[in-house]
């Protein structure tokens, strides 16, 4: 019988299936850019952020909780120099690269929120799809922005006030939101206007009155109308009394279909004696009815949100309780219509994580995802390209650290200062071409960076023994990797061969080596750089970003780009001297 053909639906563009492969680079602290505890996990990267994502993906594969992102929304402002069909298929190339990265780094149970509007909204939805697998999507939600008033209402099309998120898990099956963080605040329900006098009486001689009359008689009033003519704040008084009470607050409501049938003769009992509690014999649902109608505690209304016990209702997938507006001086940075709110991305963490969890931001923009998450208790991790990584970003988590920030989320969390994070560049291109075009090593690279580098290129974490100087990384407990600068010699290779023990390997990355050298140790092996190199990857490429935020000037000396892995080293002026860089 003939095989029949399988054709795949796919959402293909131009360049699709031609994405140069990534090099690998190591990330370097800048410590006079981070700040408050010098051993904090948290990282705020400076740099093109598909390059960062691959320095990241060594060590943090599987590890991250949660990721937020809000890339560009390619309105054709930020592509103003592509036409229409080559915008499209840029768009989808850089974020399909950025989103296999994203997937990879998450843990088997984590998650993903992307933050779009409807220009490309229906294509991202496929993309992820295709890279997730559509088993693994959970909600689109919808986020009402801006008010439909002003010049962009008289436009003579439909007011645009939609956002959509993507919610995605690695594995649906391995993730649970947080029960507990899916309701929101709600109004006090004025229908839960009656309150039980005597709640510790027996059932048949309980008495009730409506709050209001309540508080009126126990400030000397003669009954609620002429309290709350009296009283100014006479209904938050009554809101409040009802949370404070809600065992005893309720209202009633008629009951339907089969629990109806099942009490029928109890609710006409009920319905002609008003003035006492009514229970229906042997009630596996424990009703309580008064004239006729079921009593319905307030208590079942409350949730715990934020600490509190208030009225909630549950979260939905249409947030139209988070205002977008008004966010020009949230955490202290000017961002004009970039800029997210903090509780947006507070009900993100707050639903998908707990404390401690890592949680990251690629697009990073402002640094409202970092922001939340350190005011949260979360580990994070920040990545942006453009200038506002320091001017924006750094500045906002230098506030939050030394407790000067109080917007957004700040009264919610409690937040009063602390913590801190490490601020990191992208190391440059490993390789360069002289004047003559050829490859090689970049002069920028000392010997510990070289070395890092090298370990990271070939799978190794960079971690240098205390004492055996062949030893800088390892890939396995006796897998070894050294890289040096110096002309490789039979002597050299002998006496470290000395040093091994037994079922040890090596790998040595040099410039040159004696020739005697090449394969004299069945468990040493040699390899000459740069020439090991070449053909592996891309390199000398900086910016992946496609214009879309230009990249700082060499002489911005405050915009050095950045990375991270376990090989992240920390440049300061020893290390620019040559000596052992500090590991992160």
């Amino acid at each position: 019988m003939a095989k029949k053909n399988l054709q795949k639906l796919e959402l293909t563009w131009i360049g699709k299936g031609e994405e140069p492969k990534l090099e690998p680079r190591i990330l370097i602290e800048s410590p006079e850019y981070s700040y408050g505890d010098p051993n904090s996990p948290n990282m705020l990267i400076h740099g093109d952020n598909l390059l960062a994502l691959k320095a990241l993906e060594q060590d943090y594969a599987g590890k991250v909780k949660c990721i937020y992102i809000d890339p560009p929304f390619n309105t054709g402002a930020a592509f103003e120099h592509y036409d229409d069909g080559v915008e499209h298929s840029i768009w989808l190339d850089l974020m399909s690269r950025r989103f296999r990265i994203l997937h990879n780094l998450l843990a088997k149970d984590g998650v993903m929120f992307v933050h779009l509007d409807d220009n490309e909204a229906a294509y991202c939805k496929v993309l992820l799809d295709d890279i997730f697998g559509r088993s693994n999507y959970i909600n689109q939600i919808i986020n009402a922005t801006n008010k439909p008033f002003g010049f962009k209402s008289t436009s003579g099309g439909l007011f645009k006030q939609a956002n959509h998120i993507f919610f995605y898990a690695k594995n649906k099956f391995e993730f649970n939101l947080n029960a507990s963080k899916l309701f929101i605040e709600k109004g006090y329900d004025t229908q839960y206007k009656y309150v039980f006098l005597n709640p510790d009486d027996d059932r048949e001689s309980w008495k009730w009155d409506t709050i209001s009359n309540v508080i009126a008689k126990n400030q000397g009033y003669a009954n609620a109308r002429e309290a709350k003519k009296k009283i100014e704040d006479f209904e938050l008084q009554v809101a409040m009394f009802a949370i404070e009470n809600a065992d005893n607050v309720f209202r009633t409501a008629s009951v339907s279909g089969g629990a109806y049938l099942k009490r029928k003769e109890t609710i006409l009992k009920s319905k002609s004696i008003k003035d006492k509690i009514v229970t229906h014999p042997n009630d596996d649902m424990d009703y309580l009815f008064i004239g006729g109608e079921r009593v319905l505690s307030y208590k079942e209304r409350l949730k715990e949100i934020d600490g509190y016990k208030l009225p909630g209702e549950l979260i939905t997938d249409i947030w139209t309780d988070i205002s977008i507006e008004g966010l020009a001086n949230e955490g202290g940075v000017d961002f004009p219509k970039g800029k997210k709110p903090e509780k947006l991305i507070e009900r993100c963490i707050d639903m998908t994580t707990q404390e401690g969890d890592l949680v990251l931001d690629s697009f990073l923009g402002s640094g409202t995802t970092a922001a939340v998450a350190h005011k949260m208790k979360r580990k994070y991790i920040g990545i942006e390209l453009g200038e506002q990584a320091h001017t924006h970003c750094r500045t906002r988590l230098q506030n939050i650290v030394t407790g000067k920030d109080l917007s957004g989320i700040s009264k919610a969390q409690n937040w009063q200062g602390g913590g801190g994070f490490k601020f990191y560049t992208l190391a440059p291109s490993l390789l360069k071409k002289d004047k003559f075009g050829n490859e090689i090593i970049n002069p920028s690279y000392n010997a510990d960076m070289l070395a890092a580098a090298m370990a990271k290129q070939e799978g190794f974490k960079y971690q240098p023994h205390e004492s055996s100087y062949w030893k800088q990384g390892q890939s396995s407990e006796q897998d070894f990797i050294f890289t040096t600068t110096q002309f490789l010699t039979v002597e050299a290779l002998d006496s470290i061969k000395d040093e091994m023990q037994p079922g040890e390997t090596l790998l040595i990355c040099c410039k040159s080596f004696q020739k005697e050298c090449k394969g004299k140790f069945g468990n040493i092996t040699i390899k000459k750089i740069p020439l090991m190199l070449l053909g592996r990857c891309e390199y000398g490429k900086e910016d992946y970003s496609l214009n879309i935020i230009n990249m700082p000037s060499e002489d911005d000396s405050d915009n050095q780009p950045i990375e991270d892995d376990s090989s992240v080293l920390k440049i300061n002026q020893e290390n620019q001297k040559g000596t052992q860089p500090k590991l992160f």
